[in-house]
């Protein structure tokens, strides 16, 4: 039996498994409005770049690179 820290009491502690945490409803809800807060792009938008990264274009443009400059203050956390 596990106790809380906050009173020490012989309540056991109800742990969630994380794949039934997304699933939960409160959690559903929380995800759908993080869009609207991060003020994320619409579907057809998303396909859009989705579809353009799969391209030739894209492919061209991304191996036509000569070098790959890395800020190492942002390199390593």
């Amino acid at each position: 039996m596990t106790t809380t820290p906050e009173t020490g009491s012989h309540i056991p502690l109800k742990v969630l498994d994380h794949s039934e945490l997304f699933k939960d409803e409160a959690y559903q809800k929380q995800f759908e409005g993080k869009g609207e807060f991060e003020n994320g792009s619409d579907a057809a938008e998303v396909q859009r770049v989705l579809e353009w990264t799969r391209g030739w274009e894209y492919r061209e443009k991304n191996f036509a690179r000569e070098a790959l400059t890395v800020n190492p203050a942002k390199a390593c956390p």
